[in-house]
């Protein structure tokens, strides 16, 4: 499912203060892109306060709480890039959100795409600092 991402859904370069504002420029772009029928900032934060998206290697996964499915359109994927890091949580640093809106199938995808590409700590490096979305994609899309 990752293979669906193009440059339209790369954010590449972007800086952020905290969390919140990572996750309220995720949220805004998944309703400027029509995947959700109304705002959904206050539904990204919900579920970060459940359990934190972070997955290590300094990428998070931004999503809706199943409970918010309800609100989904249709399937999206923004991946957001901050070379200069953004606090998490108390001892986690985040270089790329991964911003998903997906019904749950769908939502399994994306994770094992994501838990393939991004495991690999070079590979995370490389991401987290990449300018060109040309590179960004090819990198990403290796197989």
């Amino acid at each position: 499912m990752i293979d669906i991402i193009t440059v339209e859904n790369l954010h590449l370069g972007r800086q952020a203060k905290n969390k919140a504002e990572v996750l309220e420029m995720v949220g805004k772009e998944f309703k400027a892109k029509g995947y959700v029928n109304q705002d959904c900032v206050a539904f990204l934060n919900e579920r970060e306060h459940q359990v934190s998206t972070f997955l290590g290697n300094g990428i998070t996964l931004p999503h809706l709480p199943k409970s918010e499915n309800h609100i989904i359109v249709k399937t999206g994927i923004e991946i957001f890039q901050f070379p200069d890091g953004v606090i998490w949580d108390r001892n986690n640093v985040m270089f790329i959100a991964i911003g998903v809106i997906a019904k749950e199938k769908e939502h399994i995808d994306v994770l094992r795409d994501v838990a393939s590409i991004f495991s690999d700590e070079i590979i995370s490096n490389a991401l987290s600092l990449i300018s060109s979305e040309k590179d960004f994609l090819r990198i990403l899309n290796r197989k």
